[in-house]
């Protein structure tokens, strides 16, 4: 991905490069986690410190009511609702489900009415795609199970991060937090503002980094407000599937033209159709470095884009068979109507009006095709023609996107 940042004033552009990847952490030990009190960036600030109990349901339940805190329970999920789940014959959902239970009481040794290994380690794979709340499983161990000499069925056994007792406790500290977040997402009727709503609340409440505790699954990003793609994605998926949208969790790589680093994202059904969003690379400081920080909150360039778009730097190495995403409909520029098809000087000048309006301090622009990304780019900041759109400003930072032909203007507002 080939991303320019500048700072841009009436004589003198100065620009940058900036990249943007990503990479899978090691999976943290849980039981060396300490969950510290978070502030929350943007949106709506849920918590400002979440304290997990200890001890076990029974003591934890009386320290609760002591402190009257309302953990009211959040709506149950039917699995039936997951993507991975529709794609399977009826006897391996069957086989989904034995192994869905399995996960959530933390049992081993459990016998699978499978006798194929191979079916029980696919199936697992689905069962832990769709369900991002499963974060006290980290993998899991298959043998052969026999009787007199013949297979019979499939011993399995869930590797675990932590007990009965610790995975409650976190369970209730999650709903915590995300109660106030899924209220947020409910306030809204239609499933594009909802997934909107979803995509703003996990880039504004997490701070991307490396080595941040539990990146591989949503305590790192509910908790902890820091994480990496993966805690990023399966956060994305967790507040669509409690929302009552489905979206898939996809795993592959992503490169920034210099380097290929293994990575996650999401897609995401709506209005029917399925569309491509990452996350992670909404944060327009990702990976960045201090020279290269842009000020606006967000980035909607992954935001709804289709097949095409996406692989131009992003590889699936998903072992579930996706659906297509080709269509445009919800696509964020295209919905909010900041793409253009043609350089529209009053179109252009009427969004930046706009946003000044609003005080928002950043418009966002699409380009349908690179000629007219690149007469966009000559216009506005060749040209300096910004200044003429946007009155009363010295110096403005802009960032431009060749892959995504997008282009962000920020001022001082």
């Amino acid at each position: 991905m080939k991303r320019k940042v500048g700072i841009m004033t009436v004589l003198i552009i100065i620009v940058v490069i900036m990249a943007a990847t990503g990479r899978y952490d090691d999976l943290i030990d849980l039981a060396k986690q300490e969950i510290n009190g978070s502030e929350y960036l943007g949106g709506s600030k849920v918590i400002s410190e979440v304290v997990v109990p200890s001890g076990n349901a029974e003591e934890q339940g009386k320290s609760l009511s002591e402190n009257e805190i309302n953990y009211e329970e959040l709506e149950n999920i039917s699995y039936t609702a997951g993507y991975g789940y529709q794609l399977l014959n009826e006897e391996e959902k069957n086989i989904y489900v034995e192994i869905l239970n399995a996960i959530n009481n933390l049992s081993e040794d459990v016998v699978i009415s499978s006798s194929d290994v191979d079916q029980v380690i696919k199936i697992h794979e689905y069962v832990c795609a769709d369900n991002p709340e499963l974060f006290w499983v980290k993998g899991y161990q298959v043998a052969p199970y026999e009787m007199d000499g013949e297979t019979v069925g499939v011993k399995y056994s869930g590797i675990y991060t932590m007990n009965a007792g610790q995975k409650e406790n976190y369970q209730i500290a999650l709903k915590q937090v995300t109660k106030a977040w899924l209220e947020e997402i409910a306030q809204y009727k239609e499933e594009y503002d909802k997934v909107k709503k979803a995509y703003e609340l996990v880039i504004l409440n997490t701070e991307y980094e490396e080595d941040s505790s539990e990146s591989q699954n949503i305590l790192s990003v509910f908790l902890n407000g820091k994480s990496v793609c993966q805690g990023y994605a399966e956060a994305f998926q967790y507040l669509l599937k409690h929302s009552g949208i489905q979206s898939i969790l996809v795993t592959g790589t992503a490169s920034n033209g210099v380097s290929t680093q293994p990575h996650a994202w999401n897609m995401v059904s709506i209005g029917g159709n399925y569309y491509q969003f990452d996350v992670t690379w909404g944060e327009p400081n990702y990976q960045a470095t201090e020279k290269e920080k842009v000020k606006w909150d967000m980035s909607y360039k992954y935001f709804g884009i289709t097949d095409e778009e996406m692989y131009r730097n992003h590889t699936i190495e998903t072992e579930i068979p996706l659906p297509e995403c080709h269509n445009k409909e919800y696509n964020y520029f295209i919905k909010e109507g900041y793409y253009y098809t043609e350089l529209d000087k009053r179109q252009l000048k009427l969004q930046f009006m706009e946003a000044e309006k609003a005080n928002l301090g950043v418009a966002h622009i699409k380009c349908d095709n690179g000629l007219l990304y690149k007469e966009f780019v000559k216009y506005l900041i060749e040209d300096s023609k910004v200044f003429y759109i946007i009155r009363n400003q010295t110096e403005i930072q802009y960032s431009l996107d060749d892959d995504m032909m997008c282009i962000s203007i920020f001022w001082e507002v």
